[in-house]
């Protein structure tokens, strides 16, 4: 037996070294290496962060880096990227990192499909776990584009070309045959249409190798037997023995080159527009202070609005994908995470959930029920287009759409069923697990979610699809050092004073108050210009309400400020220039109300909801606005009667005639009626209220709204008790 198996040994080296970009995984001379981890995250969306993570490394003084190693399924999470583009990058530099002196390594240990193979392919070593299968580049029926399909089999070398071609055309036959005196395995169609390449070819014996019907996914057996694969190795330690690597290769940041540093931002509350701004700003506080982790803390209530969760999820993605300075985010769920939640979770490149011993109290996500019931029909709130935005980012982060879809269809029964030939797991509806061809081969392994309720995922379940991590005791500091963080250095993002202070101006008590005192005060200013604190009390109260309302970020801030200031000019017009009550004032106080509504709205009105909660705050508004008017009118009258806040409406000294007496008001109505039809002189500046000149007494009028400047003749008009109306003569 010995001589046998040293002659095999022989013959799989021989065949394993005929390709110069692919050599034999050897253990590297003792000294320890510098090496270096590297998560590739699924799916491979951009090229930028992982290597911005190894310049840093090779530029880092005193290192040499000798060998990367490529995880491609960290945490034995499946890998599948969509999106060649990346993929072909990263397999690009990979290959240049390879001409450099540095010897890469792909390191496969759960499933790893779609064009996440194509880098796979481009590494020096490929190592695969006993659980790892690699293949199935492209989905069934598909066609994969001619340049992409010579770019894998450029990867890969005539002596893996047929093995590779296997993964994206299922008709690929492949036969035994020599190159060179070393045994390889080709499409046989390649010899049958005389391709120049494989002149030095002969085949050994033309009958196809039986294999299973579609595209291939290896296991590590067949990989190895392929020459897609060297080693078979189960954890990173026994890579770090195999490289003789020096220790610190498995320490270091989630990205494995630059040490972790973090914060948490806590999730909480109902998910809003307010609540998506007041994240906005603590993440940019964060690239301020140059963290690269950030844990977000979910312990939202369920419900909101899911245009304010897809722009949280978006501004997560953009901060993983940053080409400068990736992010790496985690979701830390200890509690409950329904509905919208899982839109902040999905956009995370992971999440850990607490599980516990009680089954009871772990962890869960999903659960769209209570969403479902109260949502209205129409817009962004409809549970079908929440459904349709979430498929698209479970589908762009590697999360089957399967388990969405239950989130939202109670009727439908979900499982995991296993290929006994292939050991291939899908995620499936029943009826198309019904469905399948092989009912004999595909079996069900595991329920997900039971037909009659909708679904939701525990933290077990999230482990067992390796979509989470999870932990026992629901501590945070456990999560923080899972990714090598120290607890003590993780920085805790609180808002802002300025936070506080408009989410405090935002309460409905507080905004009605001061929309109340502004237009209060802008009518009385209005009413009597000049009084100047109340123009300037009405400027500070509606620069808060509408600084508070920008806080929301909603788009139509801005036109409610260029409605509302239009507003004021329309009325000031009516007011000063052509007076009456027509057109332009009518004009005027429509485009208040309009301002001070669409300052409350972050979105135009869609669904029969928004429409009412527009027409509720118009309302409102409407009636402030009587009121305010009203409040302004009995200040204006009372307020010169008022002991020293008659100074605020009585003309100022200067524009008294040198010679004028103090006012003296007539005591009662018989006085003033006495007065009717008498003709005087203005003693100050009437806008409209002021004093004239009545033989020796000066006495407090009111014009009918005109201004009449000081001096001229006028005569009392009406008089009711002791109000005495004044035209001028």
């Amino acid at each position: 037996m010995m001589p046998v198996r040293f002659g095999a040994m022989l013959f799989a080296l021989a065949a394993l070294t005929l390709s110069p970009n692919f050599s034999l995984a050897q253990a590297p001379q003792a000294g320890g290496v510098d090496g270096l981890f590297v998560n590739v995250p699924n799916p491979i969306s951009t090229l930028a962060p992982i290597k911005n993570v190894i310049d840093k490394a090779r530029l880092a003084p005193g290192r040499n880096l000798k060998v990367i190693i490529f995880d491609f399924n960290p945490e034995g999470r499946d890998s599948a990227s969509e999106d060649y583009g990346p993929c072909a990058d990263l397999a690009k530099y990979i290959r240049t990192l390879s001409q450099n002196g540095i010897k890469t390594v792909a390191f496969v240990h759960g499933k790893t499909t779609r064009h996440s193979v194509l880098p796979v392919l481009a590494c020096d070593d490929v190592v695969m776990s006993s659980d790892a299968r690699l293949g199935e580049v492209i989905a069934k029926n598909a066609i994969l584009a001619k340049h992409e399909a010579a770019h894998y089999l450029e990867l890969a070398g005539l002596p893996r070309a047929g093995a590779v071609a296997r993964m994206f055309d299922s008709e690929v036959k492949l036969v035994q045959a020599t190159l060179n005196g070393t045994q390889i395995y080709v499409d046989l169609r390649k010899i049958e249409n005389k391709d120049p390449a494989y002149d030095a070819v002969r085949v050994i014996r033309k009958e196809p190798l039986p294999r299973p019907a579609g595209l291939e996914l290896y296991n590590v057996e067949d990989a190895r037997k392929f020459g897609l694969a060297q080693l078979q190795q189960e954890k990173r330690e026994d890579l770090v023995e195999w490289y003789r690597l020096a220790p610190s290769a498995l320490t270091g940041g989630p990205t494995g080159a630059e040490a972790v540093k973090a914060c948490r931002i806590k999730v909480e509350g109902i998910i809003d527009i307010p609540l998506a701004e007041k994240i906005k700003r603590q993440i940019e506080m964060s690239r301020v202070r140059r963290e690269n982790t950030i844990f977000f803390l979910i312990e939202t209530t369920g419900g909101g609005n899911p245009e304010a969760a897809q722009r949280i999820a978006n501004l997560i993605e953009e901060i993983g994908k940053d080409e400068k300075r990736p992010v790496y985010t985690i979701a830390y769920i200890p509690n409950q995470a329904p509905d919208l939640a899982c839109f902040i979770a999905f956009a995370c490149a992971e999440i850990v959930m607490f599980e516990g011993g009680d089954v009871d109290a772990q962890a869960t996500l999903g659960d769209f029920k209570n969403y479902i019931e109260r949502a209205p029909k129409g817009g962004i709130y409809d549970p079908s287009i929440v459904a349709k935005n979430l498929i698209n980012l479970a589908n762009s982060r590697g999360i089957p759409s399967k388990l969405v879809e239950g989130f939202f269809d109670p009727k439908m029964e979900i499982v995991r069923a296993l290929n006994t030939k292939t050991n291939e797991r899908r995620i499936l509806s029943k009826n198309e697990l019904d469905a399948l061809p092989d009912k004999g081969v595909w079996q069900r392994e595991l329920t997900i979610k039971p037909a009659g309720q909708y679904g939701k995922l525990t933290a077990k379940q999230m482990k067992t699809l390796n979509l989470a991590r999870t932990i026992q005791n629901n501590d945070p500091n456990e999560v923080y050092q899972m990714f090598g963080a120290d607890p003590k250095e993780v920085r805790d993002s609180e808002p802002s004073i300025l936070d506080h202070f408009a989410a405090f101006l935002r309460r409905t008590d507080v905004s009605i108050f001061l929309v109340l005192l502004g237009i209060g005060g802008l009518i009385l200013e209005l009413k009597s210009p000049g009084l100047v604190i109340p123009g300037v009390l009405a400027a500070i109260c509606f620069i808060l309400f509408f600084w508070a309302q920008t806080k929301l970020g909603g788009e139509l801030i801005y036109l409610a400020i260029m409605l509302f200031l239009l507003g004021i000019v329309l009325l000031g017009l009516e007011i000063f220039v052509l007076p009456g009550f027509g057109v332009t004032g009518v004009s005027g106080i429509l485009l208040i109300l309009a301002g001070l509504t669409l300052a409350g709205l972050d979105k135009l009105p869609e669904s029969s909801e928004d429409w009412w909660n527009a027409g509720w705050k118009l309302m409102l508004y409407g009636s402030l606005l009587v009121g305010a008017t009203m409040l302004a009118f009995l200040v204006g009258r009372f307020l010169p009667k008022m002991p020293y806040a008659n100074r605020l409406v009585l003309a100022p000294p200067e524009e008294r005639e040198a010679d004028a007496e103090e006012s003296s008001p007539l005591p009662g109505v018989e006085q003033a009626v006495a007065l009717l039809g008498q003709v005087g002189t203005a003693s100050s500046m009437l806008r409209p209220a002021g004093t004239a000149r009545f033989g020796d007494r000066f006495v407090d009028v009111v014009t009918a709204g005109e201004f009449i400047e000081m001096g001229t003749p006028v005569q009392v008009v009406e008089v009711e008790g002791t109000r005495i109306v004044v035209k001028k003569v």
